[in-house]
């Protein structure tokens, strides 16, 4: 009896244990489907705040921070407290989606509409790694983004983004 109990007993932990992997699958369907909610926040041109760091930050805050990992939002709330509006600045790679538009254009930061090509998982790393090209042309933003993702607090967000290579 005390054999077949102990036998039950491991074979449940085995179960469960089995049961806590990381599921490629299921990882690349829920991080491209939270990707793409990110990626369409705003029409493609669509004004997101005016040439102001404090206006900008807070709309990232309120609309693009829930998706991104903390480490991600302090390298971008760095980026945007430093940068210089009406300069020869341009976003980094960090800010990908985002555009300040020129002089002669309506004054203001605008979202840059990108959409996913490809998309990898890592299962020992347990992340995503997803690559997003513009949808139109720009000479100044990256045309290629990867975009790395992982788990926080339960849900998908973006970590950290280079710019890819065709």
């Amino acid at each position: 009896m005390i054999k077949g109990t102990k036998g039950l007993m491991l074979l449940s932990v085995l179960l469960f244990l089995s049961g806590c992997g990381f599921n490629e699958e299921e990882a690349l369907e829920k991080s491209t489907d939270q990707l793409e909610s990110f990626l369409n926040l705003h029409e493609e041109r669509e004004r997101f705040s005016d040439l102001d760091n404090d206006d900008l930050l807070a709309h990232l805050e309120e609309d693009v921070f829930p998706y991104l990992t903390e480490s991600y939002q302090e390298e971008i709330t760095e980026e945007v407290e430093n940068y210089g509006f009406n300069t020869d600045a341009v976003f980094s790679k960090d800010l990908f989606f985002l555009r300040e538009s020129e002089e002669s254009y309506d004054n203001g930061v605008f979202w840059q509409a990108f959409s996913i090509e490809e998309s990898n998982v890592n299962p020992e790393l347990e992340v995503v790694n997803h690559s997003a090209s513009i949808e139109s042309i720009s000479t100044i933003t990256p045309s290629l983004v990867e975009i790395e993702m992982n788990i926080e607090d339960g849900e998908w967000k973006l970590n950290s983004v280079v710019e890819g290579e065709w």
